[in-house]
């Protein structure tokens, strides 16, 4: 069992270590939030990895391939994987570049992870835009002795370790929470109203976060919409796009109107920057306890998120804890570094890998197979705000990394989530 640092003491160590606190450490890596999508990102000249064994190495070098660089929630992930970096530096006397490369582009993520695995690594970072896209890399690296930690989405038919929430658990949770909304505003027999609509926005249908909070969300209204022929269930694919997703949710409004009784997103971005939107150019987006109000739920809890909920736009987001996928991710990946770079195996039972007082914790080692790969799952927990947490609480990451960002505290002035 292992004891993770609280955020007060790691963000103080980033402080010490981050190029925006402090004169650039020897680790690079990419701005968190850069304007345009970069190239691979390499600030030094990173040498060739090595085959010596950890314990006689000083530096080393490890390929992070995230989505695109403007990406709220993957700069988020980006933080806490340099601060738990920035740990390791300091406790144990290394230097670990990061060269750092971002698209939301399957072949681009190839190419990139290619260039710098012909280059030298120690190790790579990844959440890959198409998982179905690394397998045959995930293969080489392995040969390779070279570990992979996938995060966020997973990697089906390799061999990997893998880092992310529980996801059935978030969508399951927030659809919960929508149908207690639903009761408040519309009353006990809101499923028995003649020609309701609920609405569900999709990402990709084939990554592991879609699938498992898509699940998530029908185990909990498939029973209801079973009972009730009245109720209409409309779903698209809008690939994580705030624009594709108002779109959509435009055409359902112009066909159904005000028998719109819910949307329900698989992320933020479909839900605040596309449902939101829409329902405003209507003059649909009513306070919460308006009769009329349309309850949305999100998942991934950004600051913009914590945001329109405080207002009142939505009602409930389930937290994809990001800053601490980060941290988990780099743990992960260094235990695997320091006993020679092997792939770590399938569990055969549970066991709490870190435990601490953050939210998303205990992260708990489970095996993938669920999810359709070879490896062990580091799973952390997700929880809702305003269900478990509001949405000024401190240890919500959209409030980290805001902090991080603009050195001072985010102002809620809304009337809703506190």
């Amino acid at each position: 069992m292992k004891k993770v640092v609280t955020f007060v003491a790691l963000l103080f160590v980033a402080c010490m270590f981050l190029t925006a606190c402090a004169p650039a450490a020897t680790a690079t890596s990419a701005a968190v939030e850069p304007t345009t999508a970069p190239a691979v990102e390499q600030a030094t000249s990173a040498p060739e990895a090595t085959t010596a064994p950890a314990a006689e190495k000083k530096e080393y070098n490890i390929a992070v391939i995230r989505w695109d660089p403007n990406d709220i929630y993957f700069n988020g992930v980006q933080l806490g994987q340099e601060m738990e970096r920035d740990r390791i530096q300091t406790e144990e006397g290394v230097t670990i570049n990061f060269n750092v490369f971002g698209a939301n582009d399957a072949a681009k993520q190839v190419t990139a992870l290619q260039q710098m695995m012909d280059t030298g690594i120690d190790g790579v970072l990844i959440s890959p835009w198409r998982g179905e896209a690394m397998v045959s890399l995930v293969e080489d690296l392995n040969t390779r002795g070279i570990p992979v930690v996938a995060h966020n989405n997973a990697i089906p038919g390799g061999k990997s370790a893998f880092v992310a929430m529980d996801n059935f658990a978030a969508g399951e949770g927030a659809a919960k929470y929508v149908v207690q909304r639903l009761e408040e505003v519309r009353g006990a027999d809101w499923a028995k109203t003649e020609g309701g609509v609920l609405v569900e926005l999709r990402c990709i249908v084939t990554i592991s976060a879609d699938i498992g909070r898509h699940d998530g969300y029908h185990s909990v209204f498939d029973p209801i919409l079973a009972e009730n022929k009245n109720l209409t269930w409309e779903t698209t694919e809008a690939g994580c796009d705030g624009a594709k997703a108002r779109k959509y949710v435009d055409d359902m409004i112009s066909r159904y109107g005000d028998k719109i009784m819910a949307i329900v997103s698989i992320d933020g971005t479909m839900g605040v920057g596309g449902a939101v939107p829409a329902l405003d150019a209507q003059s649909m987006l009513v306070p919460p306890e308006d009769a009329k109000h349309i309850v949305i739920a999100t998942v991934d809890g950004t600051q913009v998120e914590l945001q329109a909920i405080n207002k009142g736009d939505t009602d409930v987001s389930f937290v994809q804890p990001a800053v601490g996928e980060g941290i988990t991710s780099m743990h992960v990946l260094w235990d695997m570094i320091k006993n020679g770079g092997a792939q770590m195996d399938t569990p055969t039972a549970d066991s709490d890998y870190l435990t601490g007082d953050e939210p998303w914790e205990p992260v708990v080692e489970t095996s993938g197979a669920s999810l359709g790969f070879e490896g062990p799952w580091f799973k952390l927990q997700t929880y809702g705000v305003p269900v478990d947490r509001k949405v000024e609480d401190k240890s919500n990451w959209g409030n980290l990394i805001y902090v991080d960002q603009n050195g001072s505290d985010p102002v809620y002035d809304g009337n809703y989530g506190k």
